[in-house]
C-alpha cells in the first residue's frame, strides 16, 4: 500500500510505503535509548533495584551515599555549601576530599567542581535495607535524580531518571510519538526534524582576522568602534572592548588572530555567568562598574 510521492523535506521511503508505522513501534518498544556525548546506556532505576545492587556488596562493607549537587562545573558553590549547611548536613565531598560543613570552605571559583552531600554512613548488612532506602530516596532528590554509592575501592553511580549520570543528558520514556516525523515530540529541538539550520557564521562577524578591534575586525551591525555623535572613547562597543582587552591582557590595536582563543569567544559569544569590569567615558557622564557580557553573535 504505497502513497503518492511527497515533497516534503521529512518524507522518505519509510513515510510513503507507511513501512515507517511499524518502524516507529518496533523502536518504542525495544530500543535502548544512550548518551549522545558518550555512548553510555540511559537507564532508569528504581529505589528497589538500587538498595538490591548495594547489598550485594560483601556484608561489613562501609559505604557513603551521595548526592552529587555539582557536577564539574565552575565557580565558589557557596549557595548549595549553605543549603546543605542550613539543612543539617555535616559533611561534604570535594573533589574527592571530605570536607565538614562547620569549615570555611572556600574553593577557587576558575576551577570545576564536584560537590557531593554525605547524606548518609552505613555499613552493609541485610537490616539496613529500611535505613538505607530512605536515604537513596533523600540523595535522589537533592540531586535531581541522581545518586553516588562509595564503598572505598570503588564508586557505584544511579539514576532514577532516563538521564546519564555523568553528561546529564535525559530523554523520557519512549513511544511511538517519539518516532513520529509529525510530532514535536520525536522531532529534534534545534532543527525541528528538518536535519539543517541556520546559524551566524563567525567567519562572516570577523571577515579579516589580521584587522585589530580598533580597524573594526568586528563588522557586525552596531559593534564599530565609532558612531554617529561618537569617538572611538565614547561608543557602547569600545567600552565593552577595553573592558574586555584589560581583563585578558591584549591590546585594542592586536590584530584578532593574534587575541587569546578565551578573549576570542568572549567577545563573540559571551562571558556566560563571568562578570568583567567596564568603564563609561562619555561627556554626560560615566563610570565603572560590574557586569556579564552577552557577546556579538547571540544577539545576531
Amino acid at each position: 500500500d504505497q502513497k503518492t510521492t511527497s515533497k516534503n523535506p521529512r518524507s522518505t521511503v519509510g513515510t510513503v510505503t507507511e513501512i515507517y508505522d511499524y518502524l516507529r513501534l518496533l523502536f518504542a518498544r525495544v530500543g535502548v535509548p544512550h548518551c549522545p556525548v558518550c555512548g553510555r546506556e540511559i537507564a532508569q532505576q528504581s529505589t528497589d533495584q538500587i538498595v538490591d545492587r548495594v547489598l550485594q556488596l560483601p556484608e561489613g562493607t562501609r559505604v557513603q551515599v551521595l548526592a552529587p549537587v555539582v557536577r564539574g562545573r565552575k565557580g565558589e558553590h557557596k549557595k548549595p555549601l549553605e543549603e546543605a549547611r542550613k539543612a543539617g548536613y555535616v559533611r561534604v565531598r570535594i573533589d574527592g576530599e571530605l570536607h565538614d560543613l562547620s569549615e570555611d570552605i572556600s574553593l577557587d571559583k576558575k576551577k570545576k567542581h564536584n560537590i557531593e552531600i554525605v547524606v548518609d554512613r552505613l555499613v552493609v548488612r541485610p537490616d539496613v535495607r529500611s535505613r538505607l532506602a530512605d536515604s537513596v530516596e533523600t540523595a535522589s532528590g537533592l540531586a535531581d535524580g541522581l545518586l553516588l554509592v562509595d564503598a572505598g575501592d570503588r564508586t557505584l553511580r544511579f539514576s532514577q531518571n532516563y538521564a546519564c549520570e555523568e553528561h546529564g543528558v535525559g530523554v523520557p520514556e519512549l513511544t511511538p510519538t517519539m518516532f513520529s516525523f509529525n510530532s514535536p515530540f520525536g522531532a529534534c529541538p534545534t532543527c525541528t526534524g528538518i536535519g539543517k539550520f541556520m546559524k551566524v557564521d563567525p567567519a562572516l562577524v570577523v571577515p579579516n582576522p589580521d584587522r585589530s578591534l580598533n580597524d573594526s575586525a568586528i563588522r557586525a551591525s552596531g559593534w564599530g568602534m565609532l558612531g554617529w555623535g561618537f569617538t572611538k572613547q565614547t561608543t557602547i562597543a569600545s567600552m565593552y572592548y577595553r573592558g574586555i582587552a584589560k581583563h585578558f591582557g591584549f591590546s585594542l590595536d592586536t590584530p584578532f588572530r593574534d587575541i587569546p582563543k578565551e578573549a576570542q569567544d568572549v567577545l563573540l559569544y559571551g562571558s556566560g555567568d563571568q562578570k568583567l569590569v567596564f568603564e563609561r567615558d562619555a561627556n554626560w557622564g560615566g563610570g565603572k562598574y560590574e557586569a556579564t557580557f552577552e557577546g556579538v553573535i547571540p544577539p545576531l
